[in-house]
């Protein structure tokens, strides 16, 4: 389990870059002004690898502007060498923005003109106005007027009265009077056409003299009419970036200023290939979605992104009194995301992968960023987990130690080749630290989860399992059990069997929970339980893709649940669905021609035994026969998936769809996982696959939580005969 490093990385440069320039891909576009770099199409809320031509001169400026103005950036005066990843971060937090309101929204035709002049008069109409009256008075101006010199030569009294239906009927036309003269003064008629040759400067001094013409006016006309990298900041737009405080890493808080002290701040701060999607998206997201009163948050895909959701988050749940616990290797919260919905308050996460903490982070907004902890727990001193919960009681500590030194998918599988020992793997000890964490915390409840291998790899006469049981004993508080479950059984779509250590000190051990679905994997098999849920009944409604295919953000078809009865049995049921025309992290990685050859010739169910046998193309295989008989695999349609795994990051051959050529999209595997389809997955591609492997699956823990929310209440009156180490689990 190694340690999370901090590196600032050149800007250019390319990270993983197998995982994308091993085959051709195409240039892709998502409309939002900045179309990943074909490298980045399945990277997501990740560090840039490539800056377009016009962002790198303007981040250079970015990130003198900041290191000059600590008073605006006070968390840069500290920052030192990894000031240009927090700017990095703030940038690709908007890029990320800017992706999802251009599905969201579709870069929409606000109404505004292409001719400068047009743009000029709309902008007059428009000021202090609702949208449908300047857009009628704009129209009715329009038809009345041949040319805009021929306003400047009518009556004021008649331009007045055509105009009052707009309201503010006196200064508008004192305005539209003023300006179109002072273009006539200029340029000898009504027009700015001779000004499209000017400068960024030029033109804006010139529009700002105009009378009553303000920065933010004089950018729309600037940005709509002549296509120039500017960003004006209206009401709505200024709300959302408020909102939303993209550089609050720097610690630039934008709370309280008004739409003119927000156009000067945020001038510099937009990527310039951004500001024009960004302008218009956010203003219809502004009207629609992040309204100044009443906010739509429960609707609204930017809201886990969002600085005030997550601040109006935390000050509900702080008023609430809900049962609490802490995560230990909390990974990316599938533990913490399953007690969660079951209504549990997290109150800490720790985990040494930075970006699994940065997927995290974003996927739970009820816990505060102090307390999602980036460190390897073996460096925490004791006592200091203490001080981070501070003095709130805690009901359960949960935690679910790394498995690669247990796992027979790991090095243990090999030992005849490698000479492997359980017993001198560091990583087979880390059980221990949740041991201490339970001594300094003192939890009421205890549950650590692991693989069948913590129970099979023994160290002297007890396995690791039973001997974290007698550690825990030792304490002199706790009861314990040991559950022996398959995933598969309580609804979610994935054979994964799993040993659990569940622990007490409130007198009473949480009941072990009920089977509603059919254990496969069982000789026993429960004819009376339900069918378990199956790979096509998580995954159908995803939209089908061909190999090298997909965006991390990407719109999508809305279907209605009722429409199919397979939305019924998981994806309503458990919530996996979410109504959004968004979908994240569903991209298929690139396979090469020969291995595509191989996944069509192979037949749902079938392994690498079965293709030799079948259609003896070994020449097809590039892994020793002899050891890797699974290496390629495809999943059945009709069946729960096999277990998900980190290897998932290495090539996919072992999850190969079952109707589509192709290894399953990061989406279906977080689907298998049971997570809904609004958790994001950080990171580039190997981030996400080894974070979906290492990930516990929520529904599997949404189904326990309850059974540990029961002896809370039931208090230590309801005693529990506690478990004999070391006898056998419970089936």
């Amino acid at each position: 389990m190694g340690r999370a490093r901090s590196v600032t990385k050149p800007q250019g440069t390319h990270e993983h870059p197998h995982e994308e320039v091993e085959g051709p891909c195409d240039t892709v576009d998502d409309h939002s002004g900045w179309p990943p770099h074909p490298s980045e199409r399945r990277d997501l809320y990740h560090r840039i690898r490539c800056f377009p031509n016009e962002v790198v001169s303007w981040r250079k400026r970015l990130i003198r502007h900041v290191d000059e103005n600590p008073d605006i950036f006070p968390a840069a005066a500290g920052a030192g060498d990894q000031l240009s990843t927090l700017i990095d971060e703030g940038i690709s937090f908007l890029r990320e923005i800017a992706r999802i309101v251009a599905v969201l929204h579709g870069t929409p035709n606000l109404g505004n003109k292409s001719d400068p002049t047009d743009e000029l008069v709309y902008i007059i109409l428009a000021r202090k106005t609702r949208e449908s009256a300047y857009q009628q008075t704009y129209d009715v101006l329009k038809r009345t007027f041949a040319r805009w010199d021929d306003l400047i030569d009518s009556p004021r009294k008649k331009v007045e009265k055509l105009v009052f239906s707009g309201g503010l009927s006196e200064k508008k036309t004192t305005s539209l009077f003023g300006a179109l003269g002072k273009l006539r003064e200029t340029f000898g008629s009504c027009t700015l056409e001779p000004a499209r040759s000017w400068s960024d400067e030029e033109l804006e001094r010139f529009l700002r003299g105009l009378p009553e013409i303000e920065r933010k006016s004089a950018y729309c006309i600037m940005m709509y009419a002549f296509g120039r990298n500017v960003f004006p900041v209206d009401t709505h737009g200024g709300r959302v970036l408020t909102r939303l405080s993209p550089y609050r890493r720097l610690g630039l808080s934008l709370d309280g200023m008004d739409h003119k002290k927000l156009q000067k701040l945020l001038v510099d701060l937009i990527p310039p290939n951004l500001r024009y999607s960004l302008h218009v998206n956010l203003i219809q997201h502004g009207r629609t979605i992040c309204r100044s009163i009443n906010p739509l948050c429960d609707q609204c895909d930017l809201r886990n992104f969002c600085a005030h959701y997550r601040r109006r988050e935390l000050a509900r749940i702080e008023s609430l009194d809900m049962p609490t616990a802490v995560d230990l290797f909390s990974g990316v919260g599938g533990l913490s995301e399953g007690f969660t919905r079951a209504g549990f308050r997290i109150l800490l996460a720790i985990d040494q992968d930075a970006e699994s903490m940065k997927t995290y982070r974003l996927n739970h907004p009820r816990v505060p960023d102090e307390r999602v902890i980036v460190e390897d727990i073996r460096d925490i001193k004791a006592g200091s987990l203490r001080k981070l919960v501070g003095k709130k009681r805690i009901d359960v500590l949960v935690g679910a130690p790394p498995c690669q030194g247990y796992s027979s998918a790991g090095f243990r599988s090999k030992k005849t080749h490698t000479g492997y020992r359980p017993d001198e793997d560091e990583r087979n000890f880390l059980f221990q630290y949740m041991i201490q964490a339970a001594a300094e915390l003192k939890p009421k409840l205890f549950l650590m989860e692991n693989v069948p291998g913590m129970q099979s790899a023994r160290k002297e006469n007890l396995s690791f399992l039973e001997s974290a049981a007698k550690e825990l004993e030792k304490l002199g508080r706790f009861k314990t059990a040991i559950w022996k479950l398959n995933a598969s059984a309580f609804g979610v779509p994935q054979d994964r069997l799993r040993y659990f250590l569940v622990a007490s000190s409130a007198g009473s051990l949480p009941a072990r929970p009920f089977e509603e679905y059919q254990d496969r994997s069982r000789s026993d098999l429960d004819q009376d339980a339900l069918p378990p849920v199956t790979f096509d009944e998580a995954t159908f409604d995803l939209p089908a893709l061909e190999a090298g295919k997909g965006l991390a953000i990407d719109a999508r078809e809305v279907t209605a649940p009722d429409s199919d009865r397979r939305y019924r049995r998981y994806l309503s049921k458990f919530g996996i669905l979410r109504e959004t025309r968004v979908i994240f992290n569903h991209t298929v990685r690139y396979h090469n021609p020969r291995d595509l050859e191989l996944y069509g010739l192979l037949k749902p169910g079938e392994d690498s035994i079965h293709f030799l046998e079948q259609h003896g193309r070994g020449d097809l295989m590039r892994y020793r026969k002899d050891v890797f008989d699974d290496k390629y695999a495809r999943l059945r349609g009709d069946r729960p998936s096999k277990t998900i795994v980190s290897h998932l990051a290495k090539d996919g051959n072992g999850y190969i769809h079952p109707t589509q050529v192709r290894s399953i999209t990061l989406r279906e595997a977080a689907r298998l996982q049971s997570f809904h389809d609004g958790y994001i997955f950080c990171g580039a591609p190997t981030d996400q696959c080894v974070q979906l492997g290492n990930a516990v699956s929520a529904v599997f823990f949404e189904t326990l939580a309850p059974t540990f929310a029961r002896p809370l209440r039931a208090g230590p009156a309801c005693g529990t005969a506690a478990r004999a180490v070391g006898a056998p689990a419970a089936r």
